[in-house]
């Protein structure tokens, strides 16, 4: 996406996406299962995801936050081999400045880390639990 000064991010425009559809709980796209966003792209090693994620990582959890966020860090591989998924997990962790603390019960904000051959695709999501994974089928699925 070609960004201009004021408009929305990624997130935004996926939060929003999810939060409309459960609030209506329609299946809007025939295609889509799941939407994930992106704000940050690099090569798949662990010292290239550190520096690539510090800009992310300090716009969605800043030093003075008033109220600590609580975080989770989720990491998926696809056709790729030979990454270690902890050390890269243990270096997003360690990115994360001091106030803010790991939570895989209740997380405030998740922290997706997706990796696909030797690329590398992370983005930042709130509620990711209560909009079921940010799977549009199930949360637009009719409740039993």
């Amino acid at each position: 996406m070609n960004r201009r000064t004021g408009d929305p991010t990624p997130t935004d425009i996926v939060q929003h996406m999810m939060s409309s559809a459960a609030s209506i709980r329609k299946q809007m796209p025939r295609f889509i299962l799941r939407i994930l966003p992106v704000e940050v792209a690099s090569c798949a090693s662990e010292e290239e995801i550190s520096n690539a994620i510090k800009p992310l990582v300090a716009r969605h959890f800043p030093t003075e936050a008033r109220t600590p966020k609580k975080f989770a860090v989720l990491y998926e591989a696809h056709a790729t081999t030979g990454i270690d998924g902890m050390a890269i997990i243990n270096s997003v962790v360690m990115t994360v400045p001091e106030p803010h603390k790991v939570d895989h019960d209740n997380p405030d904000k998740t922290i997706i880390i997706q990796v696909v051959k030797t690329i590398c695709l992370v983005g930042v999501v709130e509620k990711y639990k209560e909009h079921l994974k940010y799977n549009l089928r199930q949360l637009t699925s009719p409740e039993p």
